[in-house]
Formats: C-alpha cells, sequence, structure tokens
C-alpha cells in the first residue's frame, strides 16, 4: 500500500536538503532512535553527533520515491539518495516509526 508520507517525514527530507541540524534534530522525540550503517544513536545529543558528521563529511539530498504504511504509526520510504559519496546514487530504505508526531525511531537500510 503506498501512501501520502505524514508531515514530520516530509520535514525530515526537507531538511537534509537545507543541512539544518536543529531542524533535523527537532524531528525526533527525546528518546528517539536512529540504526545507520554505522551503528546505533540513540537520543537527541547522539542523532545530532550523527547528522553532524554525515553532513561534514559528504553533501547530499534524499529524495522520497515510495511511502508504504506498515502496522501502527510505521512508514517505509524508499528514497533517492545522491551526493558526494561513494556508490552514490543509492536507493536507500527508511523505517520511521512515529510517536506523538514526530520521529521515535529511524532505520536506515540499502
Amino acid at each position: 500500500m503506498t501512501t501520502t508520507v505524514p508531515d514530520v517525514i516530509a520535514r525530515y527530507y526537507r531538511v537534509i536538503g537545507e543541512r539544518d541540524i536543529d531542524a533535523f534534530v527537532a524531528c525526533f522525540t527525546d528518546n528517539a532512535t536512529v540504526a545507520d550503517e554505522d551503528g546505533l544513536h540513540d537520543g537527541p545529543a547522539a542523532i545530532r553527533a550523527w547528522r553532524e558528521r554525515t553532513a561534514a563529511e559528504y553533501d547530499y539530498d534524499a529524495v522520497p520515491e515510495e511511502v508504504v504504511a506498515e502496522a501502527g504509526d510505521t512508514f517505509v520510504v524508499t528514497a533517492l539518495v545522491t551526493g558526494t559519496f561513494p556508490g552514490s546514487p543509492v536507493r536507500l530504505r527508511h523505517r520511521f516509526t512515529l510517536r506523538d508526531g514526530l520521529i521515535g525511531a529511524l532505520d536506515i537500510r540499502p
């Protein structure tokens, strides 16, 4: 089932392109986790550090191509990620779990 992207997920992708770290971190709950290729980032400080590091290393943008709603408040977004990193462009699957209108968990995988 393909669905419309929730507001906070649309905002997440928009602020990636804007490179606004504060707005990026504001997309997440206070106890959010992000799982990415290099590990698990738990809480706002760790999520901020992860985003600051990736933004400093690479210039990239992510464009949602497909959104699938799963059980509860979970959405899987397939996004085309292009930038200055090896292997660009790449399609990544972002699994968002929403809590109270914000991102409570994010799992990023190829």
